[in-house]
């Protein structure tokens, strides 16, 4: 065969993607095997390379696969990165492992970079499963402190950086989408929420606090009738739902489903004996 022919023929042939990029969109559409068996061929080519073994203990995290994925974390810090939103992933994922007493050192270099209610919390579960219990009360008492001073909005925008940062490596975590939506819901608003909220429920339809807190932002938006079932289904695990639920019932001219809702709210509000 002749050079221009053959020249025609690789032409034609489809460009192999670049196994870096490959990876980074398997983590993006949530293939997180496809992303560890790439990591770890990136890692076989350049061993020595810090950021890869991020990402790999971030592809194995977001995999549930906390062992192996403890294992990457510990090659990445070893690297003694600043105190950063890797050490609260770190350590969350040695909790999952069951070994606080493992993740307490590396959620106090969290604690550095961020001492919000989440880090503070999580560093006094690992105190308290480590039977540190001077420290995990007192570490509570300031998790308290910091959640009272904050009022509830505030301390869910100290989790927005993490949850930016985390999210193109969790697009398809229904729990992880449903605290970003939230956050977004009680820092930015009902509309910014939506879509996030909608894929997590996409996602798990019976995770009740996704559709409970899709109900309300929906409720917030003015879309009253696409917040009823998600109200409904929600409500009864959470009886402060029936407050919006009753107005969604309002505004689309279901008035006596709206006083029935109305009178089982002030219902859940009495004592219980």
């Amino acid at each position: 065969m002749k050079l221009l022919p053959l020249l025609l023929l690789a032409a034609l042939l489809p460009a192999q993607e670049d196994p870096a990029a490959a990876a980074a969109r398997a983590m993006r559409e949530g293939r997180f095997a496809d992303a560890e068996r790439l990591y770890r061929g990136l890692i076989q080519q350049v061993p020595n390379e810090p950021r890869l073994q991020l990402n790999l203990a971030l592809a194995l995290h977001s995999g549930k696969k906390y062992a192996d994925a403890n294992l990457a974390f510990a090659q990445f810090l070893k690297t003694n990165p600043p105190p950063g939103p890797v050490h609260l992933v770190a350590g969350l994922s040695l909790l999952k492992a069951h070994r606080p007493c493992d993740a307490a050192p590396i959620l106090e270099k969290a604690k550095r970079w961020q001492a919000s209610e989440q880090v503070l919390t999580e560093l006094a579960d690992a105190y308290s499963a480590c039977k540190r219990y001077p420290q995990a009360g007192a570490t509570y008492a300031e998790a308290a402190a910091k959640a009272t001073a904050n009022a509830g909005r505030l301390k869910r925008a100290a989790a927005r950086p993490l949850f930016t940062a985390l999210r193109p490596t969790s697009s398809n975590d229904a729990e992880f989408l449903y605290e970003f939506g939230d956050t977004l819901a009680r820092t930015e608003g009902a509309e910014a929420s939506l879509a996030v909220l909608e894929r997590s429920v996409e996602l798990a339809p019976s995770l009740t606090p996704a559709r409970g807190a899709l109900g309300r932002a929906l409720v917030e938006a003015g879309r009253h009738a696409d917040a009823i079932p998600h109200l409904v289904a929600a409500s009864p695990a959470d009886a402060t739902l029936l407050l919006p639920l009753s107005r969604a019932y309002k505004a689309t001219g279901r008035v006596e489903d709206a006083a029935r809702t109305e009178q089982q709210y002030r219902i859940s509000l009495a004592p219980q004996n």
